[in-house]
């Protein structure tokens, strides 16, 4: 089964959904009122998000996206919308079958991203996401040496996933940090 998950409307859902050739839509929105001519003709739902948090946003974009994909095939396509960059951003972080962006009324597939963060610097993420640390804390917890989490943690600063602390030189997870390890 072939499943697009959009926030698209109009001109751009209906070519999305014609390049893949869809079985099921999702229709992301955070409109209540807010429903695509589609819904009547493609198997599917819609799920409203509030768009408060960012995080919980994300959150739940990823559990619609995994839920998809016990069940085939994901495509995602999505606009500038509110939505638009979270959906984009979870889309290829869980590693759908295709990306698809709508720009001045044309949609185009986009190439696949891969986000390069090893399991080390996730495992940093994790720790960091219960506790703000130390960096010799941190390498205890992790379990490598201090001279490796310096080297994580400046990769991890640069990325903007961790911020550190100008007192008590402690490190912190960024709200981008707590997304990349949904």
């Amino acid at each position: 089964m072939k499943t697009l998950i959009s926030n698209l409307k109009g001109k751009c859902l209906f070519e999305v959904s014609m390049k893949t050739q869809i079985d099921g839509l999702i229709c992301i929105h955070t409109d209540p009122s807010d429903n695509s001519c589609l819904d009547k003709f493609i198997k599917g739902g819609s799920v409203r998000i509030e768009p408060e948090d960012p995080l919980e946003v994300c959150q739940k974009i990823t559990r619609v996206i995994r839920g998809a994909k016990k069940h085939g095939e994901v495509y995602v396509g999505y606009d500038g919308g509110p939505l638009g960059s979270l959906l984009g951003f979870i889309a290829n972080k869980e590693g759908v079958d295709g990306v698809y962006v709508c720009l001045n009324n044309e949609s185009i597939r986009l190439p696949a991203l891969k986000m390069d963060i090893s399991d080390t610097r996730l495992r940093i993420l994790e720790t960091l996401e219960k506790e703000n640390l130390t960096a010799i804390s941190i390498g205890k917890k992790v379990g490598i040496s201090r001279a490796m989490v310096y080297k994580h943690l400046a990769g991890l600063l640069d990325l903007g996933l961790v911020k550190q602390a100008q007192m008590f030189e402690k490190y912190s997870i960024t709200q981008a940090g707590k997304i990349v390890i949904i």
